[in-house]
């Protein structure tokens, strides 16, 4: 008997020795193939997501959280707009349903999450970390979904918490204690900080049980960037967070998965830009699209003066920045500003050109096929302005913006 107890433990060990650590995903820089297990030290080339939907204006004012319920998109405005969330339509923009909650206001709203049986809002924005009455609210969907009606009235319970490590309550516009984000994951809920100050996230946890409670920092990581939403994705055991560097430019992915448990940042950690140099925007609220195990998302956005609306995409438009610049150095467009036509030459063959307005509205799209072409831009267009032109090549995607004149 002993002697067999020994040969176990050598094959045991031998199996152990055999297991090396290391990055498992394919798409990384450092990728190693013989790695068997994570150990999150994952790097990538800078890398850029391009979208391929922009849904038509939504009926809200302002448009913060996002999510994905029961096959459809809820949304809603924050501090200062209607104690209501909505459900769109992803096609026209237009409103479906709006769900008012009577016995609770809309302090500020920022995120949304749900699991099987309820949906939870976040009323934890914080601009300047004076709020004493953060709360979560709690939602049975029995209360709206399969419901025809136009207008639903639900009521909501609180889970009500504070920050066991905020001790400073005076107005600071570079606060720590924002927060913008939420996630549902098994039986517990998590809150990401929107960090003005550091430009990092910090996570806390929380039960889904409503109730009071101090919270303590769970998880910390430098972000590099301003969260204002993320979502989880159960099927693919991957979560995305969204942010910003400024309110209207720089806008970013982080994308995380096969991270141990839910210590979420000691997996892979990919940040993807969103290239919105040519688009005023707000990034506020992420969302999969959960019905499969695809990894298609939405992205919600605002920016004042301009049109509320929802994007959509996939993490096959996610290509290298080295690789599209080498595409789009080749391309030539001229003359620029442009008085009636405009040409492009391309070392690659052109595969479809489009005009899009300033706020991102589709006016032109032509199929092109060869390596240069000619279009004449007061043909399409009468009013002089600015305008951006979508070219793509190979798979490739490049942004010029365009001055029409006269």
């Amino acid at each position: 008997m002993k002697k067999i107890f020994t040969i176990f433990s050598i094959a045991f060990c031998f199996n152990c020795v055999r297991a090396q650590s290391g990055c498992k995903d394919p798409a990384a820089s450092n990728y190693s193939p013989s790695a068997v297990t994570n150990d999150g030290s994952c790097t990538y080339t800078p890398a850029l997501q391009l979208f391929n939907l922009k849904v038509n204006t939504i009926g809200v004012g302002s448009n913060s959280g996002i999510e994905w319920i029961n096959g459809d998109i809820y949304t809603f405005g924050d501090g200062g707009d209607p104690n209501a969330f909505y459900k769109i339509d992803t096609i026209t923009g237009s409103i479906l349903q709006s769900i008012t909650v009577t016995n609770y206001g809309n302090q500020d709203w920022e995120d949304i999450t749900a699991d099987t049986g309820f949906v939870y809002i976040g009323d934890f924005g914080n601009n300047t970390g004076t709020r004493t009455d953060l709360r979560i609210l709690k939602i049975k969907k029995s209360q709206f979904i399969g419901n025809t009606g136009a207008a639903v009235s639900v009521t909501a319970q609180a889970i009500n918490f504070s920050y066991s490590d905020q001790t400073n309550f005076s107005s600071n516009n570079n606060t720590n204690y924002d927060c913008e984000s939420i996630i549902s994951v098994d039986d517990s809920l998590y809150i990401f900080t929107k960090d003005r100050g550091d430009l990092k996230t910090r996570v806390y946890k929380l039960p889904k049980t409503p109730g009071t409670y101090p919270v303590s920092p769970y998880l910390n990581f430098n972000c590099n960037g301003k969260i204002t939403g993320a979502d989880y994705n159960p099927i693919s055991k991957e979560i995305v967070m969204i942010g910003y560097m400024s309110s209207n430019m720089n806008s970013f992915i982080w994308y995380l998965n096969d991270f141990p448990s839910k210590n979420f940042f000691a997996g892979n950690k990919r940040r993807v830009e969103l290239g919105n140099s040519n688009y005023a925007w707000q990034t506020e609220g992420i969302a999969f699209y959960k019905e499969t195990s695809t990894t298609r998302i939405f992205i919600s956005n605002e920016v004042n003066g301009l049109t509320a609306g929802i994007w959509s995409s996939d993490k096959s438009k996610i290509v290298n920045v080295k690789d599209l610049q080498s595409e789009t150095d080749k391309l030539k467009v001229y003359p620029n500003p442009v008085f009636d036509s405009f040409k492009i030459e391309s070392g690659e063959v052109i595969n479809k050109i489009e005009i899009l307005t300033a706020d991102g509205r589709s006016i032109f799209a032509k199929k092109i096929g060869q390596t240069n072409a000619t279009v004449n831009l007061r043909e399409i267009i009468k009013t002089n302005g600015c305008y951006i032109l979508k070219i793509e090549i190979n798979g490739y995607i490049s942004f010029k913006k365009i001055f029409l004149t006269s």
